[in-house]
């Protein structure tokens, strides 16, 4: 609902034209208070009841889900409402305070006319209301869109800002490749795994900023791998893959940095506690569901200010596709994520 301020101004500006315009035509009605009282305060009142019913009350329940019936049977009983409840106020007042001679038809026919003009008055705001909605929902899309593109090309001249031949990248990690390949399995592995992350992050998005959701998950699985092979104790992580991840598109980077978020703050090293990920789709929707013990010195804090960047994307390039929830108990931190893609 709009300011008061503004409900106000109206009710007391059409009390007043009602009263002039009355007053013009019948002036003998209108120049005592009790007619006044009678003729205008006790419709206007009325009608601000049926009014603020309508707009509060049986408008928003039955309009945007398409209840024609119900909204039929709901006027029809504000009808009969309306109408016993002005002859009922006007009967007691003439009773009490005015000498006039109470007429049921009149006060029947006038509590019909209060209701067809709160009718009316309530659908003009109603679908008033609803039209600076939608404009204001597009103008918050456009924005949106307009924010997402800035983003984007930001990203661009951040990532050609940053980049120092990639093909030199890639041709001296394939001859560190080569000559770690008699030496050590392990070393050239992990030179070649660089090499496909390296290549996936610059190369891999297509004209949308979108990458193989299939892709996304083999980085994580390099990652991990790299992770591994810095450590001799064994990494206590288990990886889950439920659904088909073959055809769906995601922005690069998403997934992965919840996972470096894992492996940064987590315990990796104990049995009875593993980092667990696991990914499943469900038609159009990707859920990622993360749990880890904190390692000692860290907090949940910690966890969700490092995810302050990957919210913003989220909002962005996902704004109300996806939900993201964090959960923390007993030391262990739980992260929840949805996108629609």
């Amino acid at each position: 609902m709009r300011k008061p301020i503004y409900h106000i101004l109206f009710w007391i500006t059409y009390t007043l034209y009602f009263y002039f315009s009355g007053w013009i035509t019948a002036p003998e009605k209108f120049g005592q208070l009790h007619n006044f009282i009678k003729n205008i305060l006790i419709s206007v009142i009325e009608m601000i009841i049926l009014f603020y019913t309508l707009v509060l009350c049986i408008f928003p329940k039955t309009l945007p889900k398409k209840k024609y019936q119900l909204l039929a049977v709901l006027l029809i009983s504000l009808g009969v409402l309306a109408v016993l409840g002005n002859a009922g106020v006007v009967y007691v007042f003439t009773q009490l305070i005015s000498n006039n001679t109470f007429n049921f038809y009149r006060s029947c026919t006038v509590g019909l006319n209060n209701l067809y003009l709160s009718l009316n008055f309530a659908l003009a705001y109603w679908f008033a209301t609803a039209f600076v909605q939608n404009v204001r929902k597009q103008n918050e899309a456009e924005l949106r869109k307009s924010s997402l593109e800035q983003s984007i090309l930001e990203a661009e001249l951040s990532s050609l800002k940053n980049q120092i031949n990639p093909h030199f990248f890639y041709n001296s990690l394939n001859f560190l490749y080569a000559q770690a390949l008699p030496l050590s399995k392990r070393l050239s592995e992990s030179v070649m795994l660089l090499s496909e992350m390296l290549r996936y992050t610059i190369k891999e998005n297509n004209l949308e900023g979108k990458v193989c959701l299939e892709n996304e998950i083999k980085y994580i699985r390099n990652y991990i791998y790299i992770k591994q092979l810095q450590f001799s104790e064994p990494l206590n992580v288990h990886l889950e893959f439920n659904g088909n991840i073959g055809y769906r598109r995601i922005l690069p980077m998403t997934l992965s940095i919840f996972v470096e978020n894992a492996v940064k703050f987590g315990e990796l090293h104990k049995i009875e506690s593993p980092v667990r990920i696991v990914f499943s789709t469900q038609a159009n929707h990707l859920f990622l569901t993360l749990s880890f013990r904190l390692k000692k010195g860290i907090d949940s804090h910690d966890v969700d200010e490092d995810l302050q960047e990957v919210r913003r994307r989220l909002y962005i390039a996902y704004f109300n596709k996806h939900s993201l929830k964090l959960n923390y108990e007993n030391n262990i931190q739980k992260i929840f994520l949805r996108i629609t893609l």
